[in-house]
């Protein structure tokens, strides 16, 4: 197994992308990213209609009832980081988007194209209904790894 020694930031819809367990969203990523080599620091910004009560007490919570409110605000928070982080081009950073709704000629997009730095690792996460031809008709080169949504849960092998 290949380790990324590198701080993680996550950009998470818990809206879209719950966790019905008894486990905590943090221990959860932290357990998925560490089964697939990822080890380091773990930052959650989570998004949501409301506060899940398994989120963890290290998660960042966003309140934003509606989905177009809630990708706006992750747009510009990921924007946000892009731009704080940028000075540290040889600093070797994953982040991570859990988002649906992710179209071809769409802001994330673009903005995923901000974040390819050679030290960047971009990782997406996408719903499991998501096509492999939506996928490539969307283009998201910029991203080293994607998973649907169940296949990251259960521990498998990004596509």
């Amino acid at each position: 197994m290949k380790f990324f020694e590198a701080n993680t930031v996550v950009f998470w819809d818990v809206t879209d992308f719950p966790i019905r367990t008894g486990c905590s969203y943090l221990e959860t990523l932290r357990s998925v990213l560490g089964n697939n080599g990822y080890i380091g620091k773990l930052k959650i910004t989570a998004y949501g209609a409301e506060k899940p009560d398994n989120l963890g007490h290290e998660v960042t919570f966003v309140l934003r009832r509606d989905k177009y409110s809630r990708l706006c605000k992750m747009l510009l928070d990921i924007a946000v980081w892009g731009m704080d982080t940028s000075h540290l081009s040889f600093t070797p950073k994953n982040v991570m988007v859990l988002a649906e709704n992710i179209e071809e000629d769409t802001c994330f997009v673009h903005v995923s194209k901000n974040l390819l730095t050679s030290a960047n690792n971009c990782l997406w996460v996408l719903p499991d209904d998501y096509e492999d031809e939506k996928i490539k008709r969307v283009k998201l080169p910029w991203a080293k790894f994607i998973w649907n949504w169940q296949d990251l849960l259960a521990g498998k092998d990004p596509m």
